[in-house]
C-alpha cells in the first residue's frame, strides 16, 4: 500500500471513529431509569470510537515517519493485501458466526482464534528470522493470556454471559 494510502485510510478510520463517538455521546444516558453511568447504553461503542480515533492517528504519524524514511530508502510495496484482507475477514466470520457459541467455552475458542489468525499473518516473517518455534510460543501465551482477558471483561465487568 502506498504511503498516500495510509494517509487515507487514517482519515476514513478517524472519520468512522468520530461518527461512533458522535452518535454514542447522543444516546441517551437513562439516568431517569436510575441506570448506573458505567452500564450506560452508549459507553462501550464510546470507547471504541475513541481508540479508533488514537489509532488512526498513529497510522497517520507511522506513515509521516515512513513517508521521510522512503526519501533515503527504497520501499518494497506489500504484495497480496486484498488476499490478505479476504483471509482476515474469512478467519472473523469463520469465529464469529460458524464456530462461537457452537460448544466450546468461549475463553477456549477466543485463544484458538487469536493463536490461528497470528500464525496466519506471522509465519512469512517467523520463516525468514528463522524464529518459528519462539513466534508460535509467544503467540500461543499472548493468545491465551488475550482470551482470559476479554471474557473476564466481558463477564465481570460488562456483565455479559459468554458461551
Amino acid at each position: 500500500m502506498s504511503r498516500r494510502g495510509e494517509f487515507v485510510d487514517a482519515a476514513v478510520w478517524a472519520a468512522l471513529g468520530s461518527a461512533i463517538l458522535v452518535a454514542s455521546w447522543r444516546m441517551d444516558r437513562l439516568g431517569h431509569l436510575s441506570i448506573n453511568p458505567w452500564s450506560a447504553p452508549g459507553l462501550t461503542p464510546g470507547v471504541v470510537g475513541a481508540l479508533m480515533i488514537l489509532l488512526a492517528l498513529a497510522l497517520a504519524v507511522h506513515a509521516r515517519r515512513a513517508t521521510a524514511a522512503d526519501a533515503t530508502a527504497q520501499s518494497s510495496p506489500q504484495p497480496g493485501s486484498a488476499r490478505r484482507t479476504l483471509m482476515a475477514a474469512a478467519l472473523c466470520v469463520t469465529f464469529a458466526g460458524v464456530t462461537l457459541g457452537r460448544g466450546l467455552p468461549f475463553v477456549v475458542e477466543g485463544a484458538v482464534f487469536i493463536f490461528v489468525f497470528t500464525t496466519v499473518f506471522s509465519w512469512r516473517s517467523w520463516r525468514e528470522g528463522q524464529r518459528v518455534a519462539r513466534g508460535a510460543i509467544q503467540a500461543l501465551m499472548v493468545a491465551v493470556l488475550a482470551s482470559t482477558v476479554i471474557a473476564w471483561l466481558f463477564e465481570s465487568v460488562f456483565l455479559v454471559r459468554l458461551p
